[in-house]
């Protein structure tokens, strides 16, 4: 099934015109993955063929391993016709490859995740069968169809999280934290907003897609293996309560603030 659109050209990260517009973007943030970042691009990739034309954008971050050397390999060898796979590095945090993710960026639909892919393709199964396409789905953990593996622990902390991004941000999305699939002209508008370097950033997302108007649609997913959490639940929960703050501010401050809506699922 091929997914067909305009045929506008984007622009590259530096603004310079390129090839015609692809028909959708894997934004996947890489740090320390050499372990399955082969296995999981290349999955990727296979599962891309069912756009007429595709890209897969690595955004590696401080890793510590031979990620980046493994993402160029992988770029190089997999770029086809229909399909380019590109590169780049950025600084440690998940917030800057997100960032360059997005910039990079030039399908006209853009999913935005960690190239772990923990949900497999759950999320891109259900948004393909959507029509017509919403301009902001959230894969989400808490939807009440996902079916995920989270401990007691993990479970009350995204609570907290929710009530706090609910409370501060009128966010209504029972999970900011799994994938997005954005509208790629959206995803560039929401871009030269962004200022959160760690893993506040996906929420950040949502909130300015949410700010320009956009509905917040949530999907179940499948997350079989959630692993072991490595968020610290006071540590990382105070500086995300700070961050949210200050995106709470910078929100308020944003000529042609529009009315947050709630969330939907399906």
């Amino acid at each position: 099934m091929a997914v067909a659109g305009r045929e506008s050209a984007p622009l590259d990260g530096d603004g310079v015109l390129t090839s015609p517009r692809p028909d959708f973007t894997y934004s996947l943030a890489v740090h320390n993955s050499a372990a399955h970042l082969e296995v999981n691009v290349r999955a990727v990739a296979e599962r891309l063929r069912v756009f007429e034309s595709a890209e897969i954008v690595l955004v590696e971050n401080g890793s510590t391993d031979r990620s980046l050397d493994i993402a160029r390999n992988l770029a190089a060898e997999l770029t086809r016709p229909g399909l380019q796979v590109r590169v780049d590095s950025v600084e440690k945090g998940l917030g800057h490859a997100h960032r360059r993710g997005l910039a990079l960026a030039g399908g006209r639909h853009v999913l935005v995740m960690g190239v772990d892919i923990p949900f497999g393709f759950s999320d891109l199964d259900q948004w393909l069968e959507m029509q017509p396409r919403p301009a902001l789905v959230l894969g989400s953990k808490s939807h009440p169809a996902s079916r995920s593996a989270t401990g007691t622990g993990r479970r009350l902390t995204s609570l907290a999280f929710r009530a706090a991004r609910s409370a501060l941000l009128g966010i209504g999305a029972a999970d900011t934290q799994g994938s997005i699939i954005i509208d790629g002209d959206l995803a560039h508008r929401v871009e030269p907003q962004l200022r959160c370097t760690d893993y506040l950033v996906t929420t950040e997302i949502v909130a300015w897609a949410m700010h320009f108007g956009a509905v917040a649609l949530e999907i179940p997913v499948d997350y079989p293996d959630a692993g072991r959490s490595t968020v610290s639940p006071i540590g990382d929960g105070m500086r995300m309560l700070r961050g949210m703050v200050a995106l709470r501010r910078r929100l308020r401050h944003t000529a042609g603030a529009l009315p947050v809506p709630a969330a939907l699922e399906i």
